[in-house]
């Protein structure tokens, strides 16, 4: 599912590994019911991928993790597709976010 490149999004500062590994799974427990979405971003001649997972109970949660750079679109959106396919953890693709979360009117 392809994101909408007027919707900037705010990359995650890395930070220090938690102190012990059990923290890491008790924080992170939500990404088990994610959906996996894209994001192509054009930049200096080149299309930056970022993989974004959206809790699928909670919208307003979500991490985007930066792929890699391509310098043709269609090599971005051909490995956008397979990533995508390769990392959700539902193989059919059944968990989807609800899309009328943001309650944004265009009027």
């Amino acid at each position: 599912m392809f994101i909408t490149p007027g919707l900037t999004i705010a990359e995650e500062a890395e930070r220090p590994a938690p102190d012990t590994p059990l923290d890491l799974l008790s924080e992170e427990a939500w990404l088990m019911d994610t959906e996996v979405r894209y994001c192509l971003q054009a930049r200096n001649s080149a299309w930056h991928l970022s993989m974004v997972f959206v809790d699928v109970h909670n919208a307003m949660r979500f991490i985007t993790r930066k792929i890699d750079v391509y310098y043709s679109e269609q090599k971005a959106l051909t490995y956008a597709k397979i990533l995508q396919r390769g990392i959700r953890k539902d193989a059919r693709g059944t968990l989807k976010s609800e899309w009328d979360a943001f309650r944004i009117c265009t009027n």
